[in-house]
């Protein structure tokens, strides 16, 4: 089974040429990974790592918070149940709680998202900038290879808050200046898509360009490798590293890093 899956993703990459980049990264990080740069990140973060609530009072002077689920359990309800009838298995949630607080902190009116699987994040976004006049989030996704999942990503949004959304579906490299050049200057960037380092150090710059004074780029999952560090290091900015539990993963922690422009 696990054979035909492979199989079948090669041959969904052979038919797409737009996408031959793509694969060849894939293949250039299975070849080259090293569990050190993970090793060595996993420790960066977690000396380094504060919770959501010390985050959000460290950035905001937020002094505590409602989880977001607790603040609209209905939506959430909506939410849950869209995803668990969902016949294809996507990513999971992102911290959000951090999305949320943030978004709404910035009173963020541009606001760009790369990666979106069930729509998790996208859905505390459009909570945050629900009441915003002239607020937009344009989010990206590249199409998951073989799935044909593309009428269940963002399944977990309710229709009015898709008001104020827009999806591109494409690599972060076709897809990402599309978004910016749509928005110019943005409030708020949450990165959740491409994991290896070069992809990160690419669209961390990019994002980082469009990013307004003041404004936020967060991303997730920043112990898979050094990239985080090193772009923090690149823009001379004093990184927040941000612990949540992960129970799907070989470690405790997943970590999130934030950046204030």
């Amino acid at each position: 089974m696990l054979m035909k899956r492979n199989l079948y993703k090669v041959l969904w990459y052979v038919a797409r040429p737009k996408y031959y980049l793509q694969i060849l990264s894939k293949i250039y990080r299975k070849i080259f990974f090293s569990k050190k740069d993970e090793v060595l990140a996993l420790s960066w973060c977690a000396k380094r790592a504060i919770t959501t609530n010390e985050a959000l009072h460290k950035i905001t002077n937020i002094i505590d918070y409602s989880p977001v689920k607790n603040k609209f359990p209905e939506v959430f309800e909506f939410a849950l149940k869209k995803s668990d009838s969902c016949p294809v298995k996507m990513g999971g949630e992102a911290n959000l709680d951090l999305l949320y607080y943030l978004s709404s902190y910035l009173k963020a009116k541009k606001i760009v998202e790369t990666g979106v699987a069930y729509g998790w994040s996208t859905l505390s976004i459009l909570l945050a900038i629900y009441d915003e006049e002239d607020a937009q989030l344009i989010s990206t996704d590249m199409p998951y290879p073989g799935l044909n999942n593309d009428k269940y990503v963002g399944c977990v949004l309710p229709e009015d808050l898709k008001l104020k959304w827009k999806l591109i579906r494409d690599a972060d490299s076709f897809a990402l200046p599309k978004a910016l050049e749509a928005l110019k200057e943005i409030d708020l960037c949450h990165y959740d898509s491409d994991k290896s380092y070069d992809g990160r150090m690419w669209g961390y710059s990019k994002l980082w360009q469009s990013l307004k004074k003041g404004g936020i780029l967060i991303s997730d999952d920043v112990e898979n490798n050094l990239a985080f560090k090193d772009f923090s290091n690149l823009v001379n900015k004093e990184p927040i590293i941000v612990k949540m539990r992960n129970e799907n993963k070989s470690y405790k922690f997943q970590y999130n890093g934030v950046l204030v422009k």
